[in-house]
């Protein structure tokens, strides 16, 4: 016997917005509950210093191990994604590299304020592919 996978001819439709931006809140209260369960368990450097501390460091660096492994794993797609029947692929509909990943996690912040301009300048604020999705050459499909 033998097995024989076939790509889908049909090419998939990119997410809406909504779907991206309820996977995002779920995945950043999944790393915030995390995040905020190791703080409480440790000892931190300093309590007076509410956002320089030398932790947040830390918090980065796991929060872009949490988007860049998970959305360049074989899955493609983080919690949230993946509740939401979500997936990261290239333009060309594989999985991404984790250098693309690091590139999609870095420049999100780019993507926010691009939209902020967009809804402040009363242009539509329907992005079908953010910022970041286009300088890293990914999309995100809905399954």
């Amino acid at each position: 016997m033998q097995l024989v996978y076939n790509k889908s001819s049909q090419n998939p439709q990119i997410a809406a917005t909504s779907a991206r931006a309820a996977a995002l809140l779920f995945d950043c209260l999944l790393l915030s509950a995390i995040i905020g369960f190791v703080d409480y368990v440790t000892i931190s450097s300093d309590e007076s210093a509410l956002f320089l501390k030398p932790e947040r460091v830390l918090h980065l660096l796991f929060g872009w191990l949490y988007f860049a492994g998970a959305e360049s794993a074989p899955w493609q797609a983080t919690i949230g994604k993946y509740l939401l029947g979500l997936k990261v692929t290239s333009i060309s509909g594989g999985r991404i590299s984790f250098t693309c990943a690091t590139i999609r996690y870095f420049t999100r912040p780019f993507t926010l304020v691009a939209w902020l301009f967009r809804l402040l300048l009363t242009a539509p604020a329907y992005l079908s592919r953010a910022l970041h999705d286009s300088l890293s050459s990914t999309r995100v499909v809905a399954l």
